[in-house]
């Protein structure tokens, strides 16, 4: 096993919750517009579990460093929804206790296609499917990563800044380990390249897009990208997603926001 996933594993671990002051955080409170965006995080990231078995119906979910990281990767993603939805609680607006399920069944478009597709393409283009895999993922959790760390900035509430900072810092290493894997599967071959280019200019929608309305995903990116911050956000991370091989150029976010500017 790789020494980047090594380390990953040896400091990897469930978000630290116990020397956080809840009666501060029911004090401080809880804007309608941060309910909103807890809620949304909380919902998605309690999705990982549905991602995960997909994920395993592909051959490179058995990679001894793919499943290493996915193994500690759905370990983490699932407490971040689980202390989201606690802080919710504790401020007096809890969710019901069948979110998961709620949220499930309101699967979108996109949502169905990789359920259905993801699984046959990764055994049809077995070689190249990684690059795709990890070309997605690293997108995925580097706007993951942009949207705690502006809750944090934003928030007068410090036990959720605390949070933020503590879910940032993991989304961080998720990010670098899928930007990382990807770069290394696009190097390999041309139809790697090819490949995850066509997949993310046809089916790539922003996190949780995938369960969410187009309309919940435009106001959740208001409330953290409002007006130049959406702007720069969007250049950023298409402009990052297009260093990696084969991308160059790519325009995911931009052409997805243009109209919340």
């Amino acid at each position: 096993m790789s020494t980047d996933i090594q380390r990953y594993i040896s400091v990897s671990e469930k978000i630290k919750t116990d020397d956080l002051d809840w009666a501060e955080a029911r004090e401080a409170g809880l804007s309608e517009e941060e309910r909103f965006v807890i809620t949304y995080f909380s919902d998605i990231e309690s999705q990982t579990i549905r991602y995960l078995r997909m994920l395993l119906q592909m051959k490179i979910a058995f990679r001894p460093a793919v499943a290493a990281f996915l193994t500690t990767w759905s370990y983490e993603e699932f407490f971040h929804g689980h202390v989201l939805a606690q802080l919710m609680a504790e401020c007096g607006h809890p969710l019901e206790e069948n979110r998961v399920e709620t949220v499930t069944r309101r699967a979108r478009f996109n949502e169905w296609m990789e359920k259905l597709f993801g699984p046959l393409l990764s055994r049809i283009f077995s070689s190249q499917f990684p690059a795709v895999y990890m070309s997605f993922g690293a997108i995925q959790e580097m706007t993951t990563l942009r949207g705690y760390e502006r809750l944090k900035e934003n928030t007068q509430n410090p036990v959720l800044k605390t949070l933020c900072e503590r879910i940032a810092r993991q989304e961080r290493r998720h990010f670098a380990w899928y930007f990382n894997n990807a770069r290394e599967q696009l190097e390999s071959t041309s139809g790697a390249r090819w490949l995850a280019r066509k997949l993310l200019e046809f089916n790539w929608v922003p996190v949780g897009a995938g369960v969410k309305t187009r309309a919940e995903v435009n106001r959740l990116f208001s409330i953290l990208f409002p007006g130049e911050t959406g702007s720069r956000l969007v250049r950023e991370v298409d402009a990052k997603i297009g260093t990696l091989p084969g991308l160059e150029g790519i325009r995911l976010m931009e052409p997805y926001f243009e109209e919340s500017f």
